[in-house]
């Protein structure tokens, strides 16, 4: 959902003792994960305790995370409350609760996590993040859990104008700074397209709303979301390419961590935990979109966030 594609990953599993992400994992489940198996297999169990006893002994597994990607990870206000949640959050959890620590939560800016992750600020990023060359050479990637489809968000009025992404030349397109969708409108959309990149999701929906943008290149499960929240806008199909798998990401180099995160990922695909995962926040994400107020709030987040 985020976060530039790579067909290769595989090729480059298999050749290097580092997990990487796959673009074919429908689910998390494909051929990648079979690799990753034979992966974590090269790891020895004591290395893996090592890595998971720092951990424990950090007292809690600190998440980086982009917390404005319904039904992956947002903000759900509830009873006064504002908690995060969603199905990458539940992820992160299952890690943490293998490990017997707390989860902490950092909200991020989406291209704030791989450095977070660097840093040495949080343990693992989750946020609909994908394996790119370039996110290899800073972070170790486990195996894919999920794939999901690309889609374009539009005005209902303007639906009818768009069929293929050609039909885009001229327009201003909107993407999350450092997110796969940036790069596909680099590479797939007419030359001609304006780039609009900004931080946060809910402000890219606003400028298509507002007329500032003609369209935004989001996931799928993400933009029925937003054209839910707002239903001047709609989603089409506009043969855009599909992203490729999501992946947890932890400190480069740790190979024996990524081996135990691999542990667990494949686990609840085994178990079949992560379709049920992803089918009950898709749920509870249309159930909070009909939140009172979400729209005012996501204009107040607009406003205090445009210039920044």
């Amino acid at each position: 959902m985020k976060k530039t594609g790579l067909l290769t990953i595989l090729a480059m599993i298999m050749a290097f003792a580092l997990v990487g992400c796959g673009s074919g994992a429908k689910n998390g489940e494909n051929a990648a994960n079979d690799a990753g198996k034979k992966e974590a297999a090269q790891v020895s169990q004591e290395d893996m305790d090592a890595a998971v006893k720092k951990i424990k002994d950090n007292g809690k597994l600190v998440l980086a995370t982009s917390a404005d990607y319904p039904p992956y990870e947002w903000h759900l206000i509830k009873d006064g409350k504002d908690e995060i949640v969603g199905f990458d959050i539940e992820i992160a959890k299952a890690i943490a609760d293998e490990i017997g620590v707390e989860l902490e939560i950092k909200d991020l800016d989406f291209d704030g996590i791989i450095p977070s992750i660097t840093s040495g600020q949080a343990d693992i990023g989750v946020a609909g993040l994908s394996a790119t060359p370039e996110r290899e050479e800073a972070v170790n990637f486990s195996v894919p859990y999920f794939t999901n489809e690309q889609v374009v968000l539009v005005r209902k009025e303007d639906a009818d104008k768009y069929k293929k992404m050609e039909d885009f030349a001229g327009k201003v397109v909107g993407a999350q700074t450092g997110s796969i969708q940036e790069e596909t409108v680099r590479e797939n959309f007419p030359k001609d397209v304006e780039l609009k990149s900004l931080a946060k999701l809910n402000n890219l929906a606003m400028e298509v709303k507002n007329k500032t943008a003609d369209a935004l290149v989001i996931s799928k499960s993400s933009g029925e979301q937003y054209a839910k929240q707002f239903p001047e806008l709609v989603v089409i199909d506009a043969g855009v390419p599909e992203e490729p798998g999501v992946c947890v990401a932890n400190k480069k180099g740790d190979d024996a961590f990524t081996a135990y995160i691999n542990q667990v990922v494949q686990k609840l695909i085994d178990e079949g935990k992560i379709k049920d995962l992803i089918a009950e926040y898709e749920k509870l994400a249309d159930e909070s979109t009909g939140n009172e107020g979400a729209e005012e709030a996501a204009a107040d987040n607009a406003a205090e966030n445009n210039g920044k």
